[in-house]
Parts: C-alpha cells; sequence; structure tokens
C-alpha cells in the first residue's frame, strides 16, 4: 500500500449531546437527595423486612397453649396477650390469659407479688367482660382470681367483699355455661373457702360428669378434686387426683410441689423430695427462677430432722432470689428449730423489720465480691410472716445477755405481735414464752 496523504481528510466531531449531560445531571442530584432520604428514614427501602407483624393471632394461641401445658407461665400470658391483641374478638385468648396469671402466684413468695399478679388479672378480665358480656369462662376465671384475692392478706378489710364479688361471678358463670365444667370446678373451690363441704361435692360431681376427659379443662377439674380430698385429710386420694391434673399439664410445677406436700402429709419423703426435684429441673430447664422448689426440699429435710441438709436447700433458694425477704425468713425459720439461735436472729431481722447490705451480705455468707450488697425492707406483720415474728422473738430471748441487751427487742416486737394476734394461741404461745424469759431479766 502507498500512502501519499491524498484523499485523507480527518475532521474533528463534537459527539457530546447536551439533553444527555442535562438528564444525567439531573439523576446525581436526584439520587443524592433519595440517598439522604433513605439515611434519614423518610423513605423506606424496598429491600427492609416489613414492620408488619406476620405471625397470626392462632400462631400466637397455639404457642400459649404450648408454653402452658410446659408450665412456663408467664410466657403463657404474653402469648396469649398477643393473641388477643391481633384478634380481640376470641374472649378464649383472654380467659386464658387471666387464668395463666392466675397460676402464676402459685410460684410467688410474697404477698406483694401475689397481689400484683391478681390485681393484674383482674383488670384483665373485667376489662374483658364489657365486650364479652355471656362468656360464661371469662365469669368462672374472674371468680377464681377474686377467690384468691380475697386473702386477709393481701385484701385486708375487703376481704369479704371480694369473696362475695367471687360468689357473684361463679353463679353468672354456671348461669351462662349450664354445663361448663370449668364453672363448676372453681364453685366447688369457692364453697370449700367457706367450709361448704356438701355442696362442693355435689359441684365437683357436676364438674366430673360434663367435663370431657380429654380436654385441658380438666387440668382445672382435678385440681380441684385434689383440694377437696386434701381437705378431708385423704392424701392419697388428692395425690391421684393431682397426678391426673399433671399428666395434662406436666410440667406445672406449682401442682407438683402440692403433690409432693401430700407425700409428705403421709410420711413418704422420697416420693416428696423427687417431685420436688422434678420441680427444680422443670424451672432449670425453662429458665425460670423459682425458689419453691428448693424451699420445699428444704421443709421437707426440716421435717425429718436433717437441719443442715435443709439449710443447704433454703440457701439454694437464697441464690436464686436474694431479693426476696420470705426466704431469709425460711432460713431463719430452720436456724431457729436447728436451735442456732445467733445465725437465727440475723436471717430473721432481715425478713421482719429488714436489715442492711452488709448484712443480707452475712447471712447469704457471700464472700465473692461479685455478690451484689442488697438492702432489705422486710415483710409487714401478716398471716404469711407472722411465724419469723414470733420465731425473731424467741431467738432474740434465747440469746439475751447484759451485753447483747436482746430483751430490748423482745418487748417491741411482742407487742407489735400481740397487737394483731392476741387471740391466736399458737401464735401467742412462743411470743409468751419469750416474754417470760426477758421478764426474768427485768424487761416487761
Amino acid at each position: 500500500m502507498n500512502l501519499t496523504g491524498k484523499n485523507l481528510a480527518f475532521k474533528h466531531k463534537n459527539r457530546s449531546n447536551p439533553g444527555i449531560v442535562m438528564l444525567l445531571l439531573f439523576l446525581c442530584v436526584m439520587s443524592f437527595f433519595l440517598l439522604k432520604a433513605v439515611l434519614t428514614e423518610q423513605v423506606v427501602s424496598p429491600w427492609l423486612p416489613t414492620l408488619v407483624p406476620t405471625r397470626d393471632a392462632a400462631s400466637h394461641a397455639l404457642e400459649a397453649e404450648t408454653q402452658f401445658a410446659s408450665g412456663n407461665l408467664q410466657k403463657a400470658a404474653d402469648a396469649y396477650a398477643a393473641a388477643a391483641q391481633l384478634d380481640p374478638n376470641q374472649a378464649e385468648y383472654i380467659w386464658k390469659e387471666g387464668r395463666a396469671l392466675a397460676y402464676m402466684t402459685g410460684s410467688q413468695t410474697t404477698d406483694a407479688e401475689q397481689k400484683a399478679t391478681l390485681t393484674k388479672a383482674i383488670a384483665l378480665l373485667e376489662d374483658g367482660l364489657t365486650t364479652f358480656t355471656e362468656d360464661s369462662n371469662l365469669y368462672a376465671v374472674l371468680a377464681l382470681v377474686y377467690l384468691w384475692y380475697s386473702s386477709e392478706d393481701l385484701s385486708g378489710a375487703d376481704a369479704e367483699a371480694n369473696l362475695a364479688t367471687a360468689e357473684d361471678y361463679i353463679r353468672r358463670a354456671v348461669d351462662y355455661g349450664q354445663r361448663n365444667a370449668l364453672a363448676y370446678a372453681f364453685y366447688a373451690e369457692i364453697l370449700l373457702d367457706q367450709a361448704n363441704y356438701v355442696r362442693a361435692e355435689q359441684m365437683m360431681g357436676q364438674a366430673l360428669e360434663y367435663g370431657d376427659p380429654n380436654s385441658e379443662e380438666m387440668f382445672d377439674v382435678y385440681r380441684v378434686q385434689g383440694i377437696l380430698l386434701e381437705s378431708y385429710g385423704q392424701y392419697r386420694s388428692a395425690i391421684d387426683a393431682y397426678t391426673r391434673a399433671l399428666a395434662l399439664s406436666p410440667n406445672m410445677t406449682f401442682l407438683q410441689i402440692r403433690t409432693g406436700v401430700n407425700w409428705r402429709q403421709i410420711g413418704m419423703y422420697d416420693e416428696a423430695l423427687a417431685l420436688f426435684a422434678k420441680a427444680a429441673r422443670v424451672n432449670d430447664q425453662l429458665g425460670i427462677s423459682d425458689p419453691l422448689p428448693y424451699l420445699a426440699i428444704g421443709n421437707t429435710y426440716s421435717q425429718t430432722g436433717d437441719f443442715y441438709a435443709a439449710g443447704l436447700n433454703i440457701k439454694k433458694a437464697l441464690q436464686i432470689n436474694p431479693y426476696n425477704a420470705d426466704v431469709y425468713g425460711r432460713l431463719g425459720v430452720n436456724y431457729y428449730k436447728a436451735r442456732n439461735y445467733e445465725a437465727a436472729i440475723e436471717a430473721l431481722k432481715c425478713a421482719t423489720y429488714g436489715c442492711g447490705a452488709l448484712e443480707s451480705c452475712t447471712v447469704r455468707e457471700c464472700d465473692d465480691p461479685g455478690n451484689p450488697l442488697i438492702e432489705l425492707g422486710g415483710l409487714p406483720l401478716s398471716g404469711s410472716s407472722v411465724v419469723y415474728y414470733f420465731s425473731y422473738v424467741g431467738a432474740l430471748a434465747y440469746m439475751h445477755t447484759n451485753a447483747t441487751r436482746y430483751c430490748e427487742d423482745v418487748v417491741r416486737i411482742a407487742a407489735d405481735i400481740e397487737a394483731i394476734y392476741a387471740n391466736d394461741n399458737t401464735v401467742m404461745a412462743i411470743v409468751r414464752d419469750g416474754q417470760a424469759i426477758c421478764a426474768s431479766y427485768g424487761y416487761r
């Protein structure tokens, strides 16, 4: 090829298109504003997961039933609440949440805890009645909650009024559900509280007749049947009834403990201890911090005179809940029975009138620097705590010297107890023994 340079025309051509340039600039500016909107969450990315719950009410209800059967009552109540929020037209979710809350009190050791839980259940169920005015189960569970709330330790002067409310609600439950086994079972429990054994048996007979042996409501029926038999002193038959209830909800630890107490009543301590240990294992598996199984084990060993083993288990309960004054009281009573009055005084002071952080640490034997410093306010004097008060009087009186001057406290505490329990001979027997000891030292 011969290149001469002829016919070669080099011409500069402008390839830029003003329209395309303006479009690109516009897109850049819009991208900047879009990015800013996404970062400030004014615009949500379509690839982010939706904020709307995808589970339906039936899914939460199924979870609640599983949690109830497994014994995790708090999670059962939470799941029923979630179901009711998604489907407010189902009364079943409301009364089942209320029932789970009521049974939670079986694992609560102080009046304050039980009162708070039952008050929550009452508010929930009464609110449900504004919508479901003729639901038999709502009335039945509300009657049960008011029955348990009618304890003088929880209701005080309102105890009789709350019991009357329970009676009113249970009658409505039967009126609206004339073949409702749950209603008849709770009616029997209310009649038992009134020592009306004949009518209680009649109601229990109807509950057993109307109930489907394979339905979950039979847990409640068999539980109340056990209470009825236990009230007659038929502990072995009560165990059978409780066992039938546990077959429907095998991990209900409060009922395992009650069954174990009945084994203990007939002197079958190994069977009792096995059930208490099972309850402790279930709680461990569910991640529930419940001191009651260890307290039940401790009480069993205390009854057999093995105060050392009893103390070990109560201390285990104290490790689980070092903030609960009731557990300090249980440990103090065990020390008192073992005649370790010095240790009893330390624990019972925390349980009754409260104690400082260093004193509570002494009771817990917390030599680990990681242990929390806990100040306790103590338990008010009531039917559930009076044993700690009169045991405290006895321990102080036995340990009085001219140096300790414990009888000064004995006189004060005995006056507090006598102001409420002057006519209770069982309570006052130990108090008077302590007063007599201190009187010999000139304290009156």
